[in-house]
């Protein structure tokens, strides 16, 4: 039973491909059923926004990537280049890897982890996760949580939030202590955001939300000023910087909501689809930056830490080939109990087809049921039998014990 692990994450892929293959989270039933109708057996569906993986039993890659092209309305040409597919043990290394953060963006992130095990509640409640995946899940979690205990890789790491924070105070053109500073949407990044604002002296902190009744509470609590997205042109006209981080599909500022605006203003949008349109990067008092931008701040803060991502890429290592041994165990047992039924059908089909010539010849039916059922038990044991008695001349103690275990025999 082939594992696959395939798709396109932020080392392979830009932003301007990646908001494009987001798997939406209220669709996610139906993508997943409709892959188990493209043959696939288990599926897991894993959209970030860094990363669109589909992890799943297959057997064929290559429908997969047609799938994939097909579901979003790109053409294969559009993304070939971004593609990567990993199989059997490179395609759970690479599962583990990214529940570690090991294939974030952020070296070490916890935020993914949490990512995977909602996107495997999410198959497990589709009806697509059966023994296999179940299993490796429980061993992938169980491999993060592992390298989070026995390694150094999640300590102090640089967050998107830190990272956007930081980028703002090189790029604006005043310190935050006098700056007004607008946050866009109220979930983890935000709030990831607003935690280490709280480090800042910042002049005045302002979250807008589509529904204001939801961000009252998160607003009270860090003496901030909240407002509906029906307030953001005039908002933005007297701000310094903008973090915008929400799940909308479409943007939330365009060149119109920034008609007002005439001051230098900083945006660092982080949401994957962008919620700031590209077009406002025109605007020549706009500085505008994407999650993409963050890459090389979050890249200088990684020196000290690659011992620790060395040792947990061993555990992987280890865990992984663990897994595929119990996988190819069960595999050959799988193969081996199919054979072995085979090899009973057959003798049960040539001595149901002698019964049946002995009752066409008019012999009586107890007489034949009597022979068929006395022929059947000699065939099936006549192997057996053999071996058991060479085992007991050799003194192969441990076989006849394997053998009362298997076929259950009591003393």
């Amino acid at each position: 039973m082939p594992i696959i692990a395939c798709g396109l994450n932020h080392k392979t892929a830009p932003i301007a491909l990646r908001e494009k293959v987001i798997f939406q989270s209220e669709k996610l039933p139906l993508y997943l059923q409709d892959l188990i109708n493209e043959g696939v057996r288990e599926a897991v569906l894993l959209s970030t926004c860094n990363r669109s993986e589909i992890y799943c039993d297959s057997d064929d890659a290559g429908r997969l990537f047609n799938w994939f092209c097909r579901e979003h309305g790109l053409l294969p040409e559009e993304i070939q280049s971004s593609w990567y597919s990993f199989s059997d043990q490179a395609a759970v290394e690479h599962m583990m890897k990214v529940a570690c953060g090991l294939d974030s963006m952020v070296l070490g992130e916890p935020q993914v982890l949490g990512q995977m095990k909602e996107a495997f509640s999410e198959s497990c409640a589709a009806g697509c996760i059966g023994g296999q995946f179940n299993r490796l899940f429980q061993q992938i979690f169980a491999v993060a949580k592992e390298v989070r205990t026995n390694t150094s890789i999640g300590a102090c790491p640089v967050s998107l939030a830190s990272a956007a924070v930081n980028l703002a105070k090189q790029k604006m053109a005043n310190p935050l202590s006098d700056a007004t500073i607008l946050l866009i949407g109220a979930g983890d990044t935000i709030q990831l955001v607003l935690r280490y604002l709280k480090t800042q002296s910042v002049k005045q902190i302002i979250i807008a939300n589509r529904r204001v009744e939801n961000i009252k509470e998160l607003a009270e609590k860090n003496s901030a000023k909240m407002i509906s997205f029906d307030e953001l042109p005039q908002t933005l006209s007297i701000c310094d910087l903008v973090i915008s981080a929400t799940g909308s599909t479409v943007p939330i500022i365009t060149k119109k909501s920034l008609a007002l605006t005439t001051q230098p203003l900083c945006i660092v949008d982080l949401a994957v689809p962008r919620d700031v349109d590209i077009a406002v990067s025109e605007l020549s008092n706009i500085n505008l930056f994407s999650i993409d931008d963050l890459k090389s701040i979050i890249q200088k803060n990684l020196n000290g830490r690659e011992h620790a991502a060395e040792k947990a890429h061993d555990i992987i290592k280890l865990k992984s080939m663990e897994f595929m041994i119990w996988q190819n165990s069960l595999d050959q047992a799988t193969a081996a109990i199919q054979a072995y039924r085979k090899q009973i059908e057959n003798l049960s089909d040539l001595e149901l087809t002698k019964a049946i010539r002995l009752l066409e010849r008019g012999d009586d039916p107890a007489e034949v049921l009597i022979y068929f059922a006395r022929a059947l038990t000699n065939k099936i044991l006549h192997h057996p039998s053999v071996q058991l008695r060479q085992a007991g001349m050799e003194g192969r103690v441990e076989l006849l014990r394997l053998a009362q275990q298997l076929f259950t025999i009591t003393e």
